[in-house]
């Protein structure tokens, strides 16, 4: 075998393992600005969960604070409605009437 073929041949095998290292090295580094465009969007969708839960913790005291006064409204309601029952009832009956004289 001839030598100058030989440094050749070795001369063009580091030349094509060179560009593959090349492209191997592109492509790696696309891939990390790939990783980094995703982890930012991570840490965008987790802040967003985490904004998300306390406005659901906000909103589950808020719905506790009506549920409570829906039912001082309903008792004021039922207290109100026996007040003006007992108001007709008495009116029927002959209850204090200043208009009669």
């Amino acid at each position: 075998m001839d030598i100058e073929q030989t440094m050749e041949f070795i001369l063009e095998s580091q030349a094509r393992a060179e560009a593959r290292m090349e492209k191997a090295e592109a492509r790696v580094e696309k891939a990390e600005a790939r990783a980094a465009r995703t982890d930012k969007r991570i840490d965008s969708i987790a802040k967003l969960i985490q904004q998300g839960m306390r406005m659901l913790a906000k909103t589950d005291t808020r719905l506790a604070e009506l549920a409570q006064a829906q039912k001082k409204l309903a008792q004021a309601q039922r207290a109100t409605e026996r007040s003006l029952r007992a108001f007709l009832s008495g009116r029927r009956n002959g209850g204090n009437d200043r208009a009669r004289g």
